[in-house]
């Protein structure tokens, strides 16, 4: 082979690298079309839409204001009349559009302190309402919100006018937040109105409802068991209807995604035979005690009976006909007090 013949052809050099030119610049122009593209739409899905947060519980929103991508600056103050984590300003006017990743200032009341609900039961429902108005938080006095009275009629053993039942249990720590509510026995005044029946139950207790009707030998049964966004309505009355012989109630529950230690319990039960049944919730612990749920309520036979009550800590639900226990149900709270 000649010396000629190894000679690199200079034209096709320069047809090759024209060619790799002409692709890279190809690549380069569409590489920078997709980022001009993907920067437009990612501008775009940024604009938020600032939420009106003053009044709710930090505790409450921070997992969205997360979700939103906002950098959050806290400052706190001091108000004993607002609620511990209530969100007093917001440095974004509601409503206003802005950019993922922006700053918001919030001012957050660090104000009152965890308080102990006090024990009521016993006491005249006028000295019940005076401890609820002063109740010790911190160095502080606070006052607890009365949610409502139920009353009972009079029975044996029982004075008037006397709390005999309250939510949520003495005890339990909450803040100013959470409503009390009582279940009372009659005044024994025929010219009081509590000494007569109230149709407006809405708004109160299902447990102290049942307690109120059962004892004034009124028939009533759950027409539904209705889950609700707002954990002010959990476990109230929130309709109520007649039916031909009996009073049909609607029930509000928040479906919580832990067991508190006390809280709303639901019981469902389907009888083998039409009778009257009773329950009983018995506690766990070193100080076991019993509390009847309810007593000789007539049921019918095939039908699914749906009950709400409040349970504290561990319990055993028995259900009874007669002295009979037919079935029993287990309720276990996810921490321990």
């Amino acid at each position: 082979m000649s010396q000629d013949n190894r000679k690199v052809n200079p034209t096709k050099i320069m047809s090759f690298v024209g060619y790799l030119m002409f692709y890279g610049l190809g690549l380069l122009f569409f590489f920078f079309s997709a980022f001009i593209v993907i920067l437009i739409r990612t501008k775009s899905d940024t604009k938020i839409i600032m939420p009106d947060l003053v009044g709710q519980n930090y505790v409450d929103v921070h997992n969205e204001l997360m979700r939103l991508r906002l950098k959050v600056k806290i400052e706190t103050k001091r108000y004993v009349d607002k609620n511990d984590g209530e969100i007093l300003y917001q440095s974004i006017s509601p409503g206003k559009k802005l950019e993922s990743g922006s700053k918001l200032y919030l001012t957050i009341n660090n104000g009152t302190d965890r308080i102990l609900v006090p024990e009521l039961r016993g006491q005249q429902l006028n000295n019940a309402r005076e401890m609820l108005n002063k109740v010790l938080s911190g160095e502080n006095y606070v006052s607890l919100e009365l949610g409502g009275i139920t009353f009972v009629p009079l029975s044996e053993g029982l004075t008037p006018d006397t709390v005999i039942d309250q939510i949520p249990e003495p005890g339990k720590s909450t803040t100013t937040r959470e409503k009390i509510f009582l279940l009372v026995t009659e005044t024994g005044n025929k010219n009081d109105k509590s000494s007569s029946f109230s149709p407006d139950l809405r708004g109160k207790p299902f447990p102290f409802v049942a307690t109120s009707l059962h004892r004034s030998n009124r028939s009533f049964r759950i027409k539904e068991i209705i889950k609700t966004k707002d954990k002010r309505e959990n476990g109230l009355i929130t309709g109520v209807d007649e039916g031909d012989s009996e009073l049909l109630l609607s029930v509000s529950l928040f479906p919580f995604e832990e067991k508190n230690y006390q809280g709303y319990e639901t019981l469902r039960f389907i009888p083998s035979t039409g009778d009257k049944y009773s329950a009983v919730q018995k506690s766990r612990g070193d100080n076991p005690s019993n509390k009847e749920i309810f007593h000789d309520l007539q049921l019918q036979t095939g039908i699914e009976f749906h009950y709400v009550f409040y349970r504290v800590g561990d319990i055993d639900v028995d259900i009874l006909r007669g002295t009979e226990k037919v079935q029993s149900f287990k309720y276990l709270a996810e921490y321990k007090k």
